[in-house]
């Protein structure tokens, strides 16, 4: 239920449920401890009174009813032989207290819980549980005279004062503060709540905004970004990686969208020329070279064949190759298994050289590895003029592995690009018949997955790419 509500009110509900739960306690330990202050003054005025009271019987005189407070005396059987005070007209409503035990020390005092009040029950609960103080007096003898001032038979002692500390000053304070936290405590909560609820809506208004905002921006509105609070808080913070994940979405559908494109564009061409040729061929079958027409098309379907391959390696989203899958892999056995591919292939146009220590150790894939030193092999023999020199090492940072040759280079201003998918320089373009742009995308690729770097490098002379992946 709590689930559906808003933000706010949930955090509205919590704050006045609890302010309303530590001002109900806060009050309570207030009303408990005026009304224990209250009890505690009334019995200190209690002991007073019964200090007084007792100090004339031990002289052996009865001292004349001037306190505040209802007061008993009791004879030594326990008896009541005198009531004072206030509550005169009442009586107690149970047992009287217990008299001075024998052998009581000079200090003996006592405090005892009795019920006063007429002999009514609702009188008599009403003023039930309440404390006297007792204090003991032990005269042997007290003087009485009669009505006309003649002295009578003294009573013996020891006599019992008991001084009623009455919780009526308590009580009173208690009904006056009571209806002041009746009503102050849920009007405090109450505004706890609605504090909380105006803070919480202050709060969520730069949330609001950002939610708007992404609601608004769409496929083709990626250039938006949501608004940044002044605030530097955590809504700053998210603002600004919102804005970072848009930066990304936007570049990610960008690189997208080029991709299709520059897709579409190399399959057109190898499509186109394959379509020619079935017509050509189709509409003069007399005049057609059916074993060339079949080598042409063959090769074209081997160039759209070659670039699905590649685009369909680009496009996977998991990474071959796994943590899981890596061995160790001699760099150095690569170049020469593909060292001895290519010679035949060459021939006597370029020179193949293959500069590496007996082993070259790194943790990979073998088969990834093998398409990455092929891509850039591939790229090499494309455009140098008579020598490719393939090296491998092992450094202190890991393993380096080099391709070089002898033709134009790559500008400086391109050496980022060129790892692109579908770049292929000017120069290169009228050269490069057979690439589809996408070798060296791959081959980045291949390296950034097993945690290396492939780069362009500065050379005298040609194209040096270098490819530093960590040792096994």
């Amino acid at each position: 239920m709590l689930g559906r509500l808003s933000t706010r009110l949930r955090t509205s509900l919590a704050a006045g449920l609890a302010a309303l739960l530590l001002l109900g306690v806060g009050a309570w330990w207030l009303r408990g401890h005026m009304y224990d202050a209250q009890l505690a003054a009334a019995e200190a005025d209690a002991q007073a009174q019964a200090r007084v009271i007792s100090s004339g019987y031990k002289h052996g005189q009865q001292l004349a009813d001037n306190g505040q407070l209802p007061y008993l005396v009791l004879d030594r059987d326990g008896r009541v032989l005198a009531m004072g005070g206030p509550l005169t007209t009442q009586h107690l409503a149970g047992d009287p207290p217990a008299a001075v035990p024998n052998l009581a020390p000079d200090d003996w005092q006592s405090v005892q819980r009795v019920t006063i009040g007429p002999a009514g029950a609702a009188a008599a609960n009403r003023y039930s549980g309440r404390s006297f103080t007792a204090m003991g007096s032990w005269s042997p003898l007290l003087r009485q005279t009669d009505e006309s001032g003649q002295p009578v038979k003294p009573m013996v002692g020891p006599f019992t004062v008991y001084v009623l500390a009455t919780p009526f000053a308590a009580e009173a304070s208690l009904r006056t503060i009571d209806p002041v936290l009746r009503l102050g405590v849920p009007v405090a909560a109450l505004l706890v709540a609605l504090t909380a609820w105006l803070a919480t809506s202050r709060a969520l208004r730069p949330v609001e905004a950002i939610r708007a905002e992404l609601a608004e921006i769409g496929e083709h509105r990626l250039d938006r970004r949501v608004p940044v609070p002044r605030s530097g808080d955590e809504l700053t913070r998210m603002a600004r990686t919102t804005n970072a994940t848009l930066d990304r979405l936007e570049r990610s559908a960008v690189q997208q969208q080029r991709f299709v494109a520059d897709a579409s564009h190399e399959l057109r061409s190898p499509i186109a020329a394959l379509r020619t040729n079935l017509e050509v061929s189709l509409a003069h079958p007399e005049r057609t070279d059916w074993p060339a027409a079949t080598r042409e098309a063959l090769t074209s379907v081997e160039r759209l064949q070659q670039l699905t391959e590649d685009l369909l390696f680009l496009a996977r989203g998991s990474h071959p190759g796994a943590a899981g899958q890596f061995t160790a892999v001699d760099l150095s056995a690569v170049l020469r298994e593909l060292a001895d591919q290519y010679r035949p292939v060459l021939g006597a146009r370029l020179a193949l050289r293959v500069d590496a220590p007996e082993a070259v150790l790194v943790r990979g894939s073998r088969i990834r590895l093998h398409r990455l030193v092929r891509n850039l092999l591939d790229n090499a023999q494309r455009h140098a003029a008579a020598e490719v020199v393939l090296s491998a090492r092992q450094a202190a940072h890991g393993c380096v592995l080099e391709v070089r040759d002898d033709g134009p280079g790559v500008p400086p201003e391109d050496r980022e690009r060129i790892f692109e998918p579908f770049t292929r320089l000017d120069e290169a373009r009228s050269r490069d018949a057979g690439g589809s742009g996408l070798g060296l995308a791959i081959a980045a690729d291949i390296a950034t997955r097993h945690g290396g770097t492939l780069r362009v490098a500065h050379a005298p002379r040609g194209a040096r790419f270098v490819l530093e992946l960590p040792s096994a």
